[in-house]
C-alpha cells in the first residue's frame, strides 16, 4: 500500500509540473523561479540535515528567492532508491545522501563503501575537498547520468554489537546486520559474519529481539537510533568512512541559468565541510552517551582488519582498484 501511495504521489507531483513549464514558473522581472525539492533520510537533528538548512539559506538569499529549497527529512520523499529513480521525472530535485545509493547506476559509486581506505579523517578531506575527489565524483556522475556535488563526511562507521568482539576472528558466524548496499553485504562475508540487509527502521527491534546480534554505522547514526538502549558493547572498528553528496538529474541541472548551476555546486561544497565539522563533533558526543549508558567501548587492531581485507577489492570489485589506489596513494605525509 506504501508503494501505491508513493507511486501515485509522484504521478501528482509530475503531472503537476508538467502543468507550470517542467518547474520553471515566470518570475515578475521574467526570468524563470524554481523550486527543488531535497531527500535526506536523516532526521532533523542531525548535521547533515543542518547543513542542507544552511544550503537552503544560501541557495535562497543569493538568487533573491528565485530558487526555492524544500527538506524532506527522514525518507520522508520516500527511500533513496525511489528518489533517485524519481530525479528525472523532478518527483524530487535534489538526493543528500550516501554516494553508494548510486550503485545500482554504477559499479563506481560503490567506492564510498570500500572498507578502510582512509587512514584518518584528514586523509577523507584531503580526497574529497580536492582534486582526487573531483576526478572520481566526475567519473561516477558520468557513469550514472547524474551530477554529484559535495563532500560531506557522513561518519566512521562502527559495530555495535550484543556479543563481544575484539579481533576478525570473533566476526566468524556473527548475525551482522547491514545496509541494503551490495558492498557492505560481501564486506562482511569476506569477513566471515552472517550479514542480514535490513532497513534502518528495523534495526532497533531486530538487536533487541535477538534476531540480529549487531549493527554498523557511524557513532551520531547509532545514537539517533537509541542502540545505547540496547547494546552492550561498541566495537571502534572505523572501517568506512560514509560520504554524503548532493545528486540531481544530469539533464534538469544543466538545464538551470549557468550562474544558478556554479552557486549551488559550489555551495555543496560549501556545506559539506560544514557538515564534516558538525559531524566530527557530534560523533564524541555520541560516544559519551553510550559509555555513560555503560557500554564497553573496544578499540581494535585497525591493521588486522586491514589486512583480512587484502584481496577483497581485486576479487569482488575490479573495477574500483583504480579510484582505491587514487585514494590510498593521496594520503597527506606525516
Amino acid at each position: 500500500m506504501k508503494k501505491l501511495i508513493a507511486f501515485l504521489m509522484t504521478i501528482v507531483i509530475v503531472f503537476s509540473m508538467a502543468a507550470c513549464g517542467g518547474g520553471a514558473n515566470p518570475a515578475a522581472d521574467g526570468g524563470d523561479t524554481y523550486t527543488l525539492k531535497m531527500h535526506l533520510s536523516v532526521a532533523t537533528n542531525e548535521p547533515v540535515y543542518k547543513s542542507a538548512e544552511k544550503f537552503k539559506e544560501i541557495i535562497e538569499a543569493e538568487t533573491d528567492g528565485k530558487v526555492t529549497i524544500e527538506l524532506y527529512p527522514s525518507s520522508s520523499l520516500g527511500a533513496a532508491a525511489d528518489c533517485l529513480e524519481g530525479l528525472s521525472m523532478r518527483a524530487c530535485d535534489i538526493v543528500y545522501d550516501p554516494l553508494s545509493n548510486l550503485s545500482t547506476w554504477t559499479e563506481l559509486a560503490n567506492i564510498e563503501g570500500v572498507p578502510y581506505m582512509y587512514n584518518d579523517v584528514e586523509h577523507f578531506r584531503s580526497i574529497w575537498e580536492g582534486e582526487v575527489g573531483d576526478q572520481i565524483r566526475t567519473a561516477i556522475g558520468d557513469a550514472a547520468n547524474v551530477k554529484v556535488m559535495g563532500n560531506a563526511l557522513m561518519g566512521v562507521r562502527v559495530m555495535t554489537s550484543n556479543k563481544k568482539v575484539e579481533s576478525v576472528a570473533d566476526v566468524k558466524g556473527l548475525k551482522l546486520r547491514v545496509p541494503t548496499i551490495d558492498i557492505y553485504l560481501k564486506t562482511w562475508e569476506w569477513l566471515g559474519a552472517s550479514p542480514t540487509p535490513l532497513s534502518g527502521s528495523e534495526i532497533f527491534t531486530a538487536i533487541q529481539q535477538g534476531s540480529v546480534d549487531a549493527q554498523e554505522n557511524p557513532y551520531p547514526s547509532c545514537l539517533g537510533l537509541s542502540l545505547h538502549e540496547t547494546v552492550d558493547y561498541v566495537v571502534e572498528t572505523n572501517h568506512v568512512y560514509n560520504l554524503c553528496t548532493m545528486i540531481m538529474d544530469k539533464a534538469f541541472f544543466e538545464s538551470l541559468p549557468a550562474e544558478y548551476q556554479t552557486l549551488i555546486e559550489n555551495t555543496a561544497a560549501e556545506v559539506g565541510k560544514i557538515a564534516t565539522e558538525q559531524i566530527i563533533a557530534s560523533a564524541e558526543e555520541a560516544k559519551q552517551v553510550f559509555v555513560d549508558a555503560g557500554c564497553e567501548i573496544i578499540e581494535v587492531d585497525i591493521d588486522e582488519w586491514r589486512g583480512a581485507m587484502d584481496g577483497f577489492l581485486e576479487e569482488k570489485y575490479p573495477a574500483l582498484v583504480e579510484y582505491y589506489n587514487m585514494i590510498v596513494d593521496a594520503a597527506p605525509a606525516k
